[in-house]
C-alpha cells in the first residue's frame, strides 16, 4: 500500500483531484490508503467474492463510509451515478479482456465516469518487454512462513498465439508434518502492445497520454478532454 500511495498521491494531487473511483478494486488495498490520505474514494469490482474481503478489509482499519459497486468495468458508467476526478485501474485488470472491442467499452465506461479534465491511470504489465524476453518464471513469493506453513507462489508463463498463460504455482509444505502440496491456476491474459493501447486512448478520446515504466509494469495516464474539445 505504502509503495502504491507513494506513486498515486503526487499524481492525483498534481491533477487536482480529490474524487476518486477505483473500478478494479479487487481486495480494497488502493480503496484504503486513498481513503486514508483523505480522497473520496469509491470502489468497484466484478467479482463480489472480491467486494467481500474488501469490506472485511475496510472494516479491519475502521473505514464504513466507503461505497463498493459490483460491476464490470465496461459497465461502470451505468452503475457508477456520478463523474469522478479521478479513475485508477490497477493491477492488470486491463488484459483480462480480450479483442479490441472489449477494451475499447472499458475505456469509454472509464471515460464516461471523469469529469472534464479528470485523469485516468491505468495500470498493466510491460507486454512490450515480456513479449520481447518471454521469461518462463516469474517468482512471486518465495519460502515464505505463513499460519504453520512454508510457501512459495510463482508464475509459470506460456506464450500462446494471442495470449499470455500465467500458470499459478502454490507450494507448500507443513513445518510441523512434513506434509508438501501442490496447487496450480492459470489465468490467460491478454499482452497488449503499449503503442496498441495508447491508439486505443487516442480513439476514445484521451488526451495527453504518458506512459511510465514502473518495474515490471506499465502506468498509463490521460486525461479527459473538455466538452467542445474535437
Amino acid at each position: 500500500m505504502e509503495r502504491q500511495m507513494a506513486v498515486l498521491v503526487p499524481l492525483l494531487e498534481k491533477h487536482n483531484a480529490r474524487s476518486v473511483l477505483d473500478c478494479a478494486c479487487g481486495t480494497g488495498l488502493q480503496v484504503i490508503g486513498l481513503k486514508k490520505t483523505g480522497f473520496v474514494v469509491i470502489g468497484s469490482d466484478l467479482s463480489g467474492e472480491m467486494l467481500a474481503v474488501a469490506r472485511s478489509n475496510l472494516e479491519r482499519e475502521g473505514i464504513n463510509d466507503v461505497q463498493l459497486i459490483q460491476s464490470d468495468f465496461r459497465e461502470i458508467n451505468k452503475k457508477a451515478g456520478r463523474q469522478f476526478d479521478a479513475v485508477i485501474c490497477m493491477g492488470n485488470s486491463i488484459p483480462h479482456l480480450f479483442g479490441d472491442d472489449e477494451v475499447l467499452k472499458a475505456l469509454r465506461s472509464i471515460y464516461d465516469c471523469l469529469k472534464d479534465d479528470g485523469i485516468a491511470v491505468i495500470e498493466m504489465r510491460n507486454y512490450d518487454r515480456m513479449l520481447k524476453d518471454k521469461p518462463r518464471f516469474l517468482p512471486l513469493r518465495i519460502h515464505e512462513e505463513k499460519d504453520g506453513q512454508i510457501v512459495s507462489v510463482l508464475y509459470v508463463l506460456d506464450y500462446l498465439q494471442d495470449r499470455i498463460r500465467f500458470n499459478v504455482v502454490y507450494l507448500t509444505k507443513d513445518k510441523d508434518t512434513g506434509a508438501e502440496e501442490i496447487d496450480v491456476e492459470a489465468v490467460d491474459h491478454n499482452p497488449i502492445r503499449s503503442s496498441v493501447f495508447v491508439d486505443m486512448l487516442t480513439r476514445v478520446g484521451y488526451m495527453d497520454i504518458q506512459v511510465t515504466e514502473q518495474g515490471p509494469n506499465i502506468q498509463y495516464t490521460a486525461v479527459k478532454q473538455k466538452t467542445g474539445k474535437g
